[in-house]
């Protein structure tokens, strides 16, 4: 009985801690809640759609193996509609003991991979379309691919982004830790495309399987680089909005 009153009590505090955040919300919290219900929204209604996209043309049967799973697009994807829905949760529970703590983590999850990877996936899109769509997005997928995916995934992410820093006060990591973050999900990633090669004779982009190992390894080296440029780029974004306060600890607003 004692345990089952306790329980109680937690929901009853839970409940009351969401209750008095619904209703002492200004306009700008309510605005912010909604962005993040929008885009959290947006992003799990891209994830659905592509589990009803028609088959890849893949040449072999062997390239279906692990479907889009294999793509830093869908990578991305997920970790953005994550991102928002937790930033919901977060919207909600202001008055929490553990709003700090949270904050903490999202914003540690926004400068080190929410920001520079998804600026990545943009930029590094649309720049190898540019030059030759056919490794990177071949003509066939257009018959697979509605044109509101497509960019959903490889264009909304970027304003998106940008909205997201400018209402928001994110508390700015280190730049070294920043890296670190992007640094464990561009090694998983990067492990996930070489067992795929490796392994499983897979190589996920036509960019890729045209190079040499050479090339390869260029490519992927300038691709780090990269990372750790967008990285100090999301920096300098949040700091030209924000200020020096981005660099200290951060109340709820």
């Amino acid at each position: 009985m004692k345990r089952s009153r306790r329980v109680l009590n937690r929901r009853i505090r839970f409940s009351c801690i969401i209750s008095s955040d619904w209703f002492t919300m200004n306009g700008k919290a309510i605005f912010q809640l909604s962005f993040h219900a929008f885009a959290a929204v947006m992003y799990f209604c891209a994830l659905v759609r592509y589990e009803y996209l028609p088959p890849m043309p893949h040449k072999r049967e062997i390239e279906h193996f692990a479907g889009r799973l294999k793509y830093l697009t869908y990578w991305n994807l997920i970790v953005h509609f994550l991102y928002f829905a937790f930033s919901c949760v977060i919207d909600v529970m202001k008055s929490s003991s553990k709003y700090s703590k949270l904050t903490r983590a999202r914003d540690n999850l926004y400068a080190g991979i929410v920001v520079p990877y998804g600026i990545f996936v943009v930029f590094m899109f649309w720049g190898i379309y540019s030059l030759d769509r056919e490794l990177i997005f071949p003509t066939a997928l257009d018959a697979i691919f509605p044109s509101w995916l497509n960019h959903v995934s490889h264009t909304v992410i970027l304003p998106v982004l940008l909205i997201e820093t400018y209402i928001i006060k994110h508390r700015q990591p280190s730049l070294l830790d920043a890296l670190k973050y992007a640094a464990v999900f561009g090694l998983a990633y990067l492990l996930w495309v070489l067992f795929l090669a490796l392994v499983m004779d897979i190589w996920i982009y036509p960019v890729l399987q045209n190079l040499d190992w050479p090339g390869r390894c260029v490519f992927i080296v300038m691709c780090i680089a990269w990372q750790a440029v967008l990285c100090y780029v999301g920096e300098k974004i949040n700091y030209c909005i924000w200020g020096e306060c981005i660099f200290h600890k951060i109340k709820s607003k």
